[in-house]
């Protein structure tokens, strides 16, 4: 059963058990109690014994199902724990404290990965871009270019039109000792962005390498 998520746990909501229940066919353990998932063993939402847990799912139905069944408007408290430690993060990692900073970033990647998938999809992409991005930020300085990596691979592919993406993911691949390919990035970068002298000396050292 996973543990409670970064943003806090999902409530359990009570169950009208005098409503008809209905299982779902060809699913094991999901017993369905007015609209509300639960274990078919034990009637829970969250059971411990069984090793699941409902409560995610429940949450939505009971969102939905307060507001009619039209989406409802984004979380303002998701959003302002986001933005809280984002900027958290932002001073720590202007104080240079970049693995503090790293951390942060990690907790506010992980309350973003929990929004509903009704939310708009352009807030969600601009928030992961730019979590991950400033974290590969924090790796590169910390040393760990093969992780801020990973981190640039998911940003330069959910915003191929980001020049800070490219330019990040080309000093990952500076650090790895791949500098073709760095130069690629960077060469994406300054096309992105003409203006961008970080960029253009970057592109113009990777070249002088390969």
């Amino acid at each position: 059963m996973s543990g409670a998520t970064p943003f806090g746990p999902r409530p359990v909501f009570p169950a009208d058990t005098s409503k008809p229940s209905a299982e779902l066919p060809n699913v094991s353990n999901i017993t369905i109690i007015d609209n509300l998932l639960h274990c078919t063993e034990h009637k829970k939402q969250v059971c411990p014994d069984c090793n699941i847990d409902y409560s995610t799912q429940n949450f939505y139905t009971r969102q939905l199902s307060a507001n009619r069944g039209a989406l409802p408007p984004p979380n303002p408290q998701m959003e302002a724990a986001i933005q809280k430690l984002k900027s958290a993060g932002n001073d720590l990692f202007r104080a240079q404290c970049h693995f503090e900073a790293s951390q942060k970033y990690t907790e506010a990647i992980n309350v973003a990965s929990q929004r509903p998938l009704w939310d708009p999809s352009a807030t969600a992409i601009e928030e992961t871009t730019v979590l991950l991005s400033n974290r590969a930020a924090c790796l590169l300085e910390l040393g760990h270019p093969s992780e801020a990596y990973w981190d640039t691979e998911v940003v330069t592919r959910l915003n191929r039109g980001w020049s800070k993406g490219h330019f990040r993911m080309g000093r990952a691949l500076m650090g790895l000792g791949r500098c073709r390919q760095a130069a690629q990035e960077f060469q994406i970068g300054c096309s992105l962005d003409p203006g961008a002298k970080d960029m253009r000396t970057a592109l113009e050292n990777a070249k002088s390498l390969i």
